[in-house]
């Protein structure tokens, strides 16, 4: 009789262990994804379309993410060296959708030039740096998809850009088009990302410990009735 109570409680805690990791499994999983929303920018060249809005639009911004991204606070200057001297453009974004803008060469065809995109969005940051080619032109096929950081004449990174990121890319022609730089701020999770990985780990941690308690306290009774 003891061996087969015994056996049944080693039974019921097997159960209850295996659930607790399918819940924390579950749970994790829920993190997981609500860490890889983010929020982030990409950039592409408007092709051939012939709509208005886009006259004149030498590459189009998009925010993406979480939530509302439209909502983001978008910025934009092109940074450049003429005849020697450092230059920097505040850029005008016209919007041409919902989250989605027009940017029109507003700088100078000389020297050497790059584009600097930032967004930010619920205390994250998305930023793009625009490799250009001759006379300050985007170059054909630049392009950057949604969650990527390494695209074609683009790179993008978490984080606002800060002026070595400039300076490397304008003595460096091609820099864009390389991986972004490894910093740390650039793999940063969102906070609502890191809180729900919390909270996840403290809900399985008192799933396991109620689990065992309650096998516990039912083996313990059987033992008395017994």
């Amino acid at each position: 009789m003891l061996r087969k109570s015994f056996t049944k409680h080693r039974s019921s805690i097997r159960t209850s262990l295996a659930l607790v990791s399918l819940s924390g499994i579950l749970l994790l999983a829920s993190a997981s994804t609500a860490m890889a929303g983010g929020f982030g920018l990409s950039v592409e060249t408007p092709g051939s379309s012939v709509e208005p809005q886009l006259k004149d639009v030498v590459l189009i911004a998009r925010t993406y993410g979480c939530h509302q991204p439209a909502d983001a606070k978008l910025s934009a200057t092109a940074e450049g060296i003429v005849n020697g001297a450092r230059k920097s453009v505040a850029l005008e974004l016209r919007s041409i959708g919902s989250g989605v803008y027009g940017i029109k060469q507003q700088w100078p065809s000389e020297g050497t030039w790059v584009l600097a995109l930032t967004g930010s969005y619920n205390s994250m940051n998305g930023s793009v740096l625009v490799e250009l080619g001759p006379n300050g032109k985007v170059l054909p096929g630049t392009r950057l998809e949604e969650g990527s950081m390494k695209g074609v004449h683009a790179k993008g990174a978490r984080r606002a850009w800060i002026a070595a990121d400039i300076d490397a890319a304008l003595k460096s022609p091609g820099a864009a088009n390389s991986e972004a730089s490894n910093q740390p701020e650039d793999r940063r999770a969102s906070p609502l990302g890191s809180i729900t990985l919390a909270i996840a780990g403290v809900s399985a941690s008192v799933l396991a410990i109620g689990f065992v308690r309650r096998s516990r306290r039912a083996h313990t009774n059987e033992k008395i009735d017994g």
